[in-house]
């Protein structure tokens, strides 16, 4: 499984900051220096050899407030080096999430579920997500918010075309109007599929090497199930400690929260 090597303005961009290389080395100043540091001796270490070190050192950069698609994908391939294998899956389905186009992340993703244990249980989709799923996981609720943002303006742009003068400038203004429309109801049909997909989307991942699933938020509690490493699983109330998870009507107890990593909602702003 290999890591993403990150370099001078390399290692900004995969940061967030997406800046022309003219104003890479001036954005360094920016960049707190201890985020830089950890950066370099995460990259050495997994070049080494040394998971655990650079599994540390990229969770000093998160620690530290930064966060990407990238840093997320080098963090869970290190922890899949490591054996941490439900952190493996935890920190690749957030990479995902924020770059779900991206080969390399749906490719080492694919080989840590692999590596997780065999038999784990699935979660209950509708139908109706199952058949699109290849369709939405395509595109990021950012990207689908982009689409409707341009189907307006073209509407916009259409409606003023629709009053030009002329009977053949007529004509186009409203067959424009009609493709704006119609592309407009595409991108608003888009939206909502990712804001059902988004409001479905597990919760959370088992990162422990087994969580024993309870009937109540207490260690005397009946064991009712057992979750292995890498289960995506939906979240619900939290108790002291505890945490409710479910993946189907059937299958739902409470589960200690140190054996969960909570997955950060999807973003929608472009």
């Amino acid at each position: 499984m290999s890591a993403r090597r990150w370099r001078g303005a390399i290692a900004i961009a995969c940061l967030g900051l997406w800046l022309p290389g003219g104003l890479a080395a001036t954005a360094w100043a920016g960049v707190p220096h201890e985020v830089v540091e950890s950066l370099g001796a995460a990259e050495q270490a997994y070049a080494r050899g040394d998971n655990a070190a650079a599994v540390e050192a990229y969770r000093a950069v998160l620690r530290a407030g930064w966060e990407s698609a990238s840093l997320y994908y080098n963090l869970g391939s290190a922890c899949h080096r490591a054996g941490e294998q439900g952190w493996a899956i935890a920190y690749l389905e957030q990479a995902r999430r924020l770059a779900p186009r991206d080969a390399d992340i749906r490719h080492n993703l694919a080989l840590a579920r692999r590596g997780a244990k065999q038999g784990a249980p699935q979660l209950e989709t509708s139908w109706l997500l199952g058949l699109l799923a290849g369709m939405l996981d395509s595109v990021s609720p950012a990207g689908s918010v982009r689409l409707f943002l341009a189907g307006v303006w073209i509407a916009a742009f259409a409606l003023a075309a629709a009053g030009w003068t002329g009977p053949a400038l007529r004509r186009w203004g409203r067959r424009l109007v009609l493709a704006s429309l119609l592309f407009l109801g595409a991108g608003l049909g888009l939206l909502a599929l990712k804001g059902y997909q988004a409001r479905s989307a597990p919760g959370g991942v088992v990162v422990a090497a087994e969580a024993e699933v309870r009937s109540g938020p207490l260690r005397g509690e009946t064991v009712r199930f057992v979750l292995p490493a890498g289960t995506l699983v939906h979240l619900g109330r939290s108790a002291e400690g505890w945490r409710e998870v479910w993946l189907s009507t059937e299958m739902r107890g409470w589960v200690s929260a140190d054996e969960l990593a909570a997955l950060a909602p999807p973003r929608w702003r472009p």
